[in-house]
């Protein structure tokens, strides 16, 4: 087709033609491409065919730097008129350029040609490609995307706190597509609330995260049905929108442009993603919003892979301690409490076999001997049974309302002889009766252990006392003692059945630390909490909250 456009334009040149004859030219007007010809030395449009004079117009005889092109006020700089005159008997030259007059792609065709009455003339043949040119934007960009996802899958497989990739991750798209501002949002309390976790800005845009407090959003809210429908929000001018209410916290840090995508984990929202324009307004492409809309199919299959790895740690962690727990339980059972019936077996058989030899004071002695060891072993056992029912989940559980001052005058009353022999002062029962709502065995339990514990592990002539707090629905408890206390390495392994406590303590008054799990398992039951402050030098400070009755509430209000 080149060579039949040639052959016609040189035909009428070299038989002087000022006009193409009407075969020839239409053919040229069939031809699917923009022909023109322009004088070398002037400038001007000597020639144009039907499709040039349909993107151009009839512009025969004015400027080609005026018509053909835009903003230009002489002859182009990218002319290639020199270049022309070089090589004029042995080379077209063949480039692609965008016209922009219409916005499309085309290869062309530039040759010197002899015109009648002008001399040497620039024949210049178009055809459009754009739709080739279209393929190789998007190969390229899709290369640049494959990249970009490698570049996403390596940062998310890094040995690094999940914290540290996804911060990386952003950074790595917000640089890719030229963005002030990228910014991920999670959502909390039964999706009512979101709260910045992540984010990742240009030097020069001030950060949000700390700076912006959590923000709640109505489900019915007219923004929030279009995002989750539309499952994207495009807003190019943010301070002129009609949610620049909705949206006022980013356009306090100077927020021009917002690009808003909810992210999806199961069909459950679970948060959104913005990318963020602060110096100037930009509409996202279609191309620009599939990728960005992919990265936040990304980042909700990164944030599934951390809760399914989260969720795995945890079953290790459980399966560990129960483990420990296991060997722990076979330790207390084959040690502890083979102790005292070994000591209950000892002592009544050396008193058998001297019966008969020892006075009634050292028969006493050994009796008492043998009568301390049997309720060791006991309570241990009861303990034992006990942590064995909560575990199974065969333990009753019957609230009512209870009054502590009672509970804790029945306890001192039954530890006052224990307390008595090491000269060790309790106080702390209450001038006048509180109600809490727990279950009465539990709660009797809970003072029991704990005072109890307060007076083995304090020193003669120490003190143990039981102070009381009113919250708001919560009544405080705190047993305090002036025993040995607890070193601070220590403080955490305490409530847990997995570690030996046989270490705590002096050496006289060692146990397996059973009774505070029991009170932990009694106090969580009934909806509180225990906790415990300890000083080497000071004692130690047991605290657990209990809810109180309902009605004493009332009545106290």
């Amino acid at each position: 087709m080149l060579k039949t456009i040639f052959e016609i334009m040189n035909s009428a040149a070299k038989n002087g033609m000022q006009k193409i004859p009407f075969d020839q030219e239409l053919i040229l007007n069939q031809i699917e491409a923009l022909v023109y010809v322009a004088d070398l030395d002037s400038y001007r449009i000597l020639y144009l065919n039907k499709r040039a004079i349909e993107v151009y117009g009839d512009v025969i005889g004015k400027f080609c730097w005026e018509k053909l092109q835009e903003g230009q006020t002489g002859s182009c700089k990218f002319c290639n008129k020199e270049y022309l005159l070089e090589h004029k008997d042995t080379k077209k030259l063949i480039s692609d350029k965008l016209n922009p007059i219409n916005n499309k792609w085309y290869e062309v065709h530039e040759k010197l040609i002899d015109w009648p009455g002008t001399g040497l003339a620039k024949l210049q043949i178009a055809y459009d490609i754009s739709h080739r040119k279209e393929d190789e934007i998007n190969l390229k960009t899709l290369l640049k995307q494959q990249e970009l996802f490698s570049n996403i899958a390596l940062t998310f497989n890094q040995q690094k706190s999940f914290a540290h990739k996804v911060n990386e991750v952003l950074k790595i798209v917000g640089k890719f597509v030229k963005t002030d501002g990228v910014s991920l949002f999670e959502n909390f309390a039964k999706n009512s609330k979101t709260k910045l976790i992540y984010e990742w800005c240009n030097t020069d845009v001030s950060p949000k995260i700390d700076k912006i407090p959590d923000f709640s959003f109505d489900k019915h809210h007219p923004l929030y049905k279009k995002i989750i429908k539309d499952k994207i929000i495009n807003i190019n001018n943010l301070k002129e929108s009609k949610y620049a209410n909705s949206l006022n916290v980013f356009i306090k840090f100077d927020v021009k442009s917002i690009l808003l995508i909810p992210i999806f984990l199961h069909k459950k929202h679970i948060g959104f993603i913005t990318f963020e324009e602060c110096k100037k307004q930009r509409v996202w492409n279609e191309n620009e919003i599939k990728l960005l809309q992919t990265l936040g199919n990304i980042i909700s299959t990164a944030f599934e892979r951390k809760a399914n790895e989260e969720k795995r740690l945890r079953s290790e962690q459980k399966l560990k301690i129960a483990n420990a727990t296991k060997d722990r339980f076979l330790s207390i059972i084959t040690k502890d409490l083979l102790t005292p019936f070994s000591d209950i077996k000892s002592l009544s058989s050396l008193l058998y076999d001297s019966y008969d030899r020892w006075n009634d004071e050292k028969r006493k002695l050994f009796i008492n001997s043998i009568l301390n060891s049997s309720s060791q072993g006991y309570k241990l056992l009861d303990n034992l049974m006990v942590w064995s029912d909560i575990q199974s989940g065969k333990i009753s559980f019957k609230p009512e309302s209870i009054d502590v001052k009672s509970v804790i005058s029945q306890t001192i009353e039954r530890l006052k002889s224990r307390a008595d022999r090491k000269e060790i002062k309790i106080s702390g029962i209450p001038d006048k009766q509180i109600f809490v709502f727990a279950d009465y065995h539990m709660l009797n339990t809970i003072f029991h252990n704990l005072i109890n514990n307060a007076i083995k592990f304090t020193k003669f002539g120490g003190s143990v006392s039981i102070k009381l707090k009113l919250l708001k629905k919560l009544l405080e408890v705190r047993v305090c003692d002036t025993g040995v206390g607890i070193k601070k390495e220590d403080l955490n392994k305490l409530f847990r059945i997995d570690i030996d406590q046989t270490t705590f303590g002096p050496p006289e008054e060692k146990g397996t630390g059973l009774g505070l799990m029991i009170c932990k398992e009694f106090v969580k039951k009934n909806g509180g909490d225990i906790s415990l402050k300890s000083d080497s030098k000071e004692g130690s400070e047991f605290k657990f909250t209990i809810p109180l009755s309902k009605w004493y509430t009332y009545i106290s209000e």
